[in-house]
This record gives structure tokens, sequence and C-alpha cells, in this order.
């Protein structure tokens, strides 16, 4: 049995890829349901909603995620609660912020950053416990998808504007029971497969992946808020609700590299786990874009699958960089490249020049990809380098 164990562990990524999917679907299930009973200046709307408010739940979660789970495999529970109580501070400046600077309003996303701050995921997978990761998902899927339902039965604005909330606080509700339960943590006979050792957590790797999971957390929303403001009202909802297709393979990579984090996998599994899924949906995207566009929206607006085509790098290259940040966030680098990274993102995402239509705007957001790789890439090697030649 024993050595059976080591075989097993090795295929987690196969029954998590599967788990994931699941989740997924019901994510799927909900653009679906929306998708062919709203209108798409409603969903661009919403939508746009969404993605402002996604960036307060990346700074909520003060890119933390990754550090939690670390503090809670080294045994070191006082700063994860003072962590999580920073948690919560930063939502409410987040949520003020955007009740100022943007037109948002009183809506029940505001709840998000809230349900973000307090959720405890990173003590269930701290333990390995990937399978709980995947039912929290399931059941907030599940929540989701019965809030579309009621707004498609009774065509309610505000239900469509509860739909993502009504996820975050049933898999807060879940995470939360599953999480401290008093059956939750398993006997120490029966601990997690590959039970990972604890790591003590010095000041520059916390403030590197600190900084690398705020970089990863807004990746996928940064630039489609910062660069579709320029843009006209039309061809921003054009890339809003191309927005919303990619997010699918986002949230599926954002998953896996979780999961690969917190088993510390490294090598061609690693790479194969980020590169095989998001090289699907590329492949996908560029050969069927109206096929998908027609699946997802009952009408969808005129060059949305050109523009879902042009954006069809987008997947694979947001798993190259997740590949990059999983290889580079726990190294003592003193230069914080995950910091200055995102800092230069949002600066230059400010300062940079209406592009004209949304297919330039893709090809500029997948251009800064690039950079960011590129970047983040020599930040990781230079150093080592250094260090190979002193």
């Amino acid at each position: 049995m024993d050595s059976f164990l080591p075989k097993l562990s090795a295929l987690y990524p196969l029954w998590l890829l599967a788990a994931n999917f699941v989740s997924r679907l019901g994510g799927m299930i909900i653009l679906l349901v929306i998708g062919h009973h709203f209108k798409p200046d409603q969903l661009a709307d919403y939508f746009t909603t969404l993605a402002t408010i996604g960036l307060v739940v990346t700074a909520t979660q003060a890119g933390c995620g990754p550090l939690l789970i670390r503090l809670y495999q080294g045994h070191q529970f006082r700063t994860s609660t003072q962590i999580i109580l920073l948690r919560l501070v930063i939502a409410g400046v987040g949520i003020t912020t955007a009740l100022t600077l943007t037109d948002i309003g009183f809506s029940p996303v505001l709840l998000m950053p809230i349900a973000a701050a307090l959720a405890p995921d990173w003590i269930i997978s701290g333990r390995g416990q990937l399978g709980k990761i995947a039912l929290i998902a399931v059941l907030g899927q599940l929540a989701g998808i019965a809030t579309a339902l009621i707004a498609m039965i009774t065509g309610n604005s505000f239900a469509l504007f509860a739909i993502a909330p009504t996820i975050s606080l049933a898999s807060l509700l879940t995470a939360g029971i599953l999480a401290f339960h008093p059956t939750a943590s398993p006997p120490n006979n029966r601990l997690p497969l590959a039970k990972p050792e604890p790591i003590a957590i010095n000041r520059y790797r916390a403030v590197n992946l600190i900084g690398f999971t705020l970089l990863a957390g807004a990746l996928p929303n940064l630039d489609f808020v910062l660069l579709g403001e320029k843009l006209g009202q039309n061809e921003q909802a054009n890339l809003i609700l191309a927005q919303r297709v990619f997010l699918i393979a986002a949230a599926m990579i954002a998953s896996l590299s979780a999961a690969l984090f917190a088993k510390r996998q490294s090598g061609l599994l690693r790479d194969f786990w980020l590169m095989a899924p998001a090289l699907a949906i590329t492949a996908i995207l560029f050969l069927s874009p109206d096929t998908i566009a027609h699946l997802i929206f009952d009408a969808p607006p005129t060059g949305l699958p050109d523009l879902l085509r042009v954006g069809a790098p987008w997947p694979f290259l947001l798993a190259i960089l997740a590949r990059q940040i999983l290889i580079s966030q726990e190294i003592d680098n003193r230069l914080f490249p995950g910091w200055i990274c995102l800092i230069v993102l949002i600066l230059s995402g400010v300062m940079l020049p209406v592009f004209g239509t949304a297919e330039n705007t893709l090809i500029v957001m997948q251009m800064r990809f690039g950079f960011c790789l590129i970047f983040l890439a020599a930040c990781h090697f230079v150093p080592q380098w250094r260090g190979q030649s002193a």
C-alpha cells in the first residue's frame, strides 16, 4: 500500500482537472443561462462591474493566498490571524474606493471582497485536501446556477447582479464548515498524500509571495478595466463579453496553479497540467470562435467571433505566465519582480493611449503579457547567473 501512495499522489492533477472541469461547467451553465436571456448591454454592464470588483477582491486578498498556505503548513497561526484582519481592512477600503470612484453603486457584488477576506480555503489547501476544494467550487456553482435561473425567470437585474455574490457567499459557508468542523482535520495516521513539511517564511519570501499573488490575481482583469475604459461603449461591451469567455480558462489556470503550489509540484508534470488545458482552449477559440460566441450568447454582437480569434493566444499566454510565477514566487529575490511588474502594468495602463478598436486593444493586452513573461524570467535568471559567476 505504501508503494502505491506515491503513484496515486502523482496522478492527483488528472483527478483535479476532472473536478475543476465540473466546477467550471457550472460557470459555463450560468453564462449560457444569462447569455440567452439578457440583452448584450445588460450583460456588458454586469461583466464590467464584475471586472472592477474583481480587482477589489484581488486587493482584498492582499496577494496572500499562497502565503497563508505556507504559514499554515509552518504552524504560524498568529501571523495568519493578523493577515485575515488586514484583509478585512483592505476589503473595507476597496469597497469604499469602488463606491467613490466608479458608478457601481450599492450592489450585491460589494459583498464579494468581504467573502474573499474571510474565506478559509487556504486551511484546506494547506492540508492537501484537494477534494474539499473541488467540493467548495461545485457547491458554489450550484448556488450560482440557482440564482441565474431566478434571474432568467424573473428578468430581474438585481438577481443578475446577485449571481457572483451568491457563489462567493456559498463558497465561504462551505469552506467554513469544511475547515472548522471538528472532523475536518484528518487523524494523524491518515494525513493527506505527500504531506508537506513546514517551511519558514522569511521577510523577503513573504514580500515576494504577496507581490506575485497580487500580480496573478490582477492579470485576468487589470487590462480589461484599464484599457477597456478608453474605448467607445460598443467596443468596450464587445471586449467585456470576450473577457467572460477568456475567464473560463483563467479560472481553470488559477485553480490548477493553487493546487500545484500547495503540492509543491515541479518539473514536466507541473508544466503539462498548466499548459495542456490552456492550449486546448486556445485551439478551440482560434478554430471555432463563431461556434463559441453563439453557444454562450443568444445574439452575440457583430465582431465578437473575430475578437475571440484575435484573443485566442490569451489563455495560453496566461498559463505560461502562471508557470513563471510558480517558479519565481518563493525565491528570496530582493528585486521584488512581482511588485515591479504589477506597478509597471498599472502605470502604463493608465498612460497608454486609445487603440481605437477592441481587437487592437486585445493585441496590446497580449503584448503586455509577453512583457511580463520576459521581465519575470529575466529577474529570475539574472540573480542566479550572478550567483554562479561569483
